[in-house]
């Protein structure tokens, strides 16, 4: 049974949209999945006096050490030993979000090293023994501060007390140019940010800085030398406190293995390529460079063992096109730039032929969830008593009051653990819900993150399991480790859905032969480093709406206030132009920061759809291996254009500047060692890209995600080669 919320009947107090189903499929996530011999050499330092003989210990029982507990003498490093020590992490600074790498130093380590960071037990997963005195480990998220990182090994334990800081700023990316100008996202958690904040990288404040939301802005790095920087949110002129991240950023060289892309000045006689590996980061040696279309260009080269290729000629002037070739990759090419230093990513062939025959990445270890618990407590006249549901309307025939626990999202279109699995309790039921201290408790299955804690209730038909939302309730600033418990998160039960935000969408283009057919809009809850509320129930969510007419009011009516423990919330909203049982084609846009109000939020200036010019869909490759589209309406700050050969893999990524209409798609098999696309039905799709504040002359390859994106639109066709 499905729900439309344009029904004019929605606008009563009990109408609301609706949940279909019961619940969440049951089941458990996947996210499941010593011996150690120490020898300790003790040295015994002793001091004699004048008034007695030294007289030395007695030898210790065989295959017992030593014991030099209380004597003092040079300090155990473990260096040289099988001792478990942990001497120092690098870099000793993250974000509050984890998601970093660091490298553990010690000594003693085995493929059995567990390790803690802030008490929070990291994925086994996330562990790679590199030595017995290294151990590279992804961080999991923290509370901010300085904090302990420990290592376990049966019952060993070796703590570094204050080893590692969580920062109070996520920036990403956290590398740039030292030419400046790395448009960089700074997030915080536990504060907010406004339009009087200062971004200080090392001192020297960031540019053109605007606020995406309450908990993130967007600015540009200044230029600065060679190294890694601190970064710090300030307000002058006020009393509130600085907000500081050690080590936050680094500036990097011209060949710009953080985010790839072009670079440095319009092309003077010289151009600079670098080619590295996307997935590892590493560069890649030998891989082939052509500049240009025309595979005789005297402009084409292999590079060296730093993936450096370098190109000279008086008649090498921008605009310039680079396509890169290696074997076991897929191709990659920029189209029509003018900048002398390019670092071109290549990404890993999905050609089985290409199989790594070793015995494959990752160490083996499963997933691990974590749990949270606690009570939802209802308003009510009892301070120490459980109060009723009564701020949920009182049930109908066929109805009872229902309640569901989830987490936040870390984005709108990421995915969570089933709340129920692996004997979660996600679900409560006035009548049957047990009792706890102050409410009614809840048990749920969630990720291994910085997240925070939502509950909804409201009314549920037993005929039909749909469900009303009325009342919600949010824990804010939860942080879960894996495999382990976070108790006593109560959710107060006081936001009442009664609010509306209204949306409108205005010039959307019109649709091409195959699409698109609705028009969609999406509004959720963003808790910025915390992540996303989006409220689905069995697949059908309560904040999606779709008409067929873009003209129609999109009104999303049972909404929380942004106030109490959402006061520095804001809306995400997605909207467009989309394609029913299909991805392609579409147009859509992203709005950040948006607060509820009396009046329209109108979205507009969507991007047109691309449309085929040649070759015709099925038609075989142009004699000029050049593929045409167009575009109707505004026109994309770039394209990215993706090729799959006639086999079915990627064979190909190109970017476009957004004026280009045109990809060439050079035959490459007319050069000595390489090899042209798979032939028979070839598909290329042609996504239009917009990014605030893009300049194609810097471009770079963090653009690709859709992190970055404020509109989209995209459609695909197919071709005989």
């Amino acid at each position: 049974m499905s729900f439309d919320s344009t029904d004019p009947q929605c606008g009563r107090a009990r109408d609301r949209p609706q949940f279909v189903g019961t619940g969440l499929r049951r089941g458990l996530f996947s996210w499941f999945g010593r011996f150690t011999c120490a020898v300790r050499v003790s040295v015994l330092v002793a001091a004699c006096s004048a008034s007695s003989a030294y007289k030395p210990p007695p030898l210790a029982d065989a295959g017992r050490p030593v014991s030099d507990a209380g004597q003092r003498g040079l300090p155990v490093t473990g260096i040289g030993t099988a001792s478990l020590t942990v001497t120092s992490v690098a870099p000793g600074s993250g974000p509050f979000s984890g998601g970093n790498k660091v490298v553990v130093h010690g000594s003693g380590f085995t493929d059995q090293a567990v390790v803690s960071i802030g008490g929070r037990a990291v994925q086994a997963s996330d562990v790679t023994l590199d030595g017995a005195g290294r151990l590279s480990v992804v961080v999991p998220a923290g509370n901010l501060g300085p904090v302990d990182v420990s290592v376990t090994q049966g019952a060993n334990v070796a703590t570094l007390s204050r080893g590692y800081f969580y920062n109070a700023l996520e920036l990403t990316p956290q590398q740039g140019s030292i030419a400046g100008g790395t448009l960089v996202d700074v997030t915080v958690s536990g504060d907010t940010l406004d339009a009087q904040v200062e971004v200080d990288f090392d001192g020297q404040p960031c540019t053109e800085l605007t606020v995406v939301t309450a908990k993130r802005v967007r600015c540009k790095a200044p230029p600065h030398g060679l190294g890694v920087v601190d970064v710090q949110a300030r307000w002058p002129g006020t009393e509130r406190a600085t907000l500081v991240a050690q080590a936050a950023f680094e500036y990097i060289q011209t060949a710009d293995v953080g985010r790839g892309g072009v670079s440095g000045g319009p092309i003077a006689g010289t151009l600079n390529v670098t080619v590295l590996d996307s997935s590892a980061g590493l560069v890649i040696r030998g891989a082939f460079v052509l500049v240009g279309d025309d595979p005789k260009t005297p402009y084409q080269g292999l590079t060296d063992a730093l993936g450096n290729i370098t190109f000279a000629g008086s008649d090498l002037q921008g605009p310039l096109t680079v396509h890169v070739s290696e074997a076991c990759f897929v191709r990659s090419s920029i189209v029509s730039f003018d900048a002398q230093n390019v670092t071109v990513f290549l990404a890993p062939s999905l050609d089985p032929a290409c199989a790594d025959s070793g015995s494959g990445g990752g160490s083996g270890h499963g997933q691990q969830g974590s749990y949270v618990s606690g009570e939802l407590v209802f308003p009510g006249p009892n301070e120490f008593a459980i109060n009723g549901w009564d701020i949920v309307p009182k049930p109908q025939a066929g109805e009872a009051r229902v309640a569901y626990v989830f987490t936040t999202q870390s984005t709108a279109d990421s995915t969570n653990p089933p709340s129920d699995a692996a004997g979660g309790d996600y679900k409560l039921a006035e009548l049957t819900a047990k009792k706890g201290l102050h409410g009614n408790p809840y048990r749920i299955f969630v990720r291994p993150a910085g997240l925070a804690v939502y509950a909804l209730a409201g009314l549920e038909r037993s005929d039909t399991g749909a469900f009303t939302a009325y009342v919600m309730g949010v824990a804010r600033n939860v942080v879960t480790s894996p495999g382990n418990e976070v108790k006593n998160v109560d959710i107060p039960m006081t936001i009442t859905l009664d609010h509306e935000l209204d949306v409108a969408l205005s010039a959307v283009p019109g649709s091409t032969a195959t699409g698109p057919t609705d028009y969609r809009v999406r509004a959720h809850v963003d808790l910025g480093g915390e992540g996303m509320i989006v409220r689905k129930l069995a697949q059908v969510s309560l904040d999606t709406i779709t008409h067929y007419v873009s003209s129609d009011p999109f009104r999303f009516v049972g909404q929380p206030a942004f106030a109490g423990a959402l006061a520095d919330a804001s809306y995400e909203l997605i909207a467009g132009y989309y394609t029913a049982g299909k991805d392609l084609p579409y147009t859509q846009q992203w709005r950040f920061g948006e607060k509820a109000s009396s009046t329209n939020v109108v979205l507009q200036g969507f991007l047109g759809i691309p449309e085929v010019v040649a070759p015709l869909s099925g038609a075989a490759m142009p004699s000029d291996r050049t593929l045409r589209f167009d575009v109707n309406g505004r026109a994309p700050d770039f394209f990215l254009v993706e090729l799959t050969g006639g086999d079915g893999n990627p064979a190909w990524q190109q970017i476009l500047p957004g004026t280009a209409r045109a990809v060439p798609v050079p035959d490459l098999s007319k050069i000595t060692g390489q090899t042209d696309i798979a032939g028979g039905f070839v598909s290329w799709k042609v996504k239009a890209i917009n990014v605030a504040n893009f300049d194609y002359a810097a471009f770079q390859y963090t653009y690709l995600s859709s992190r970055y994106w404020t509109h989209s639109a995209a459609n695909a066709f197919t071709f005989r080669l």
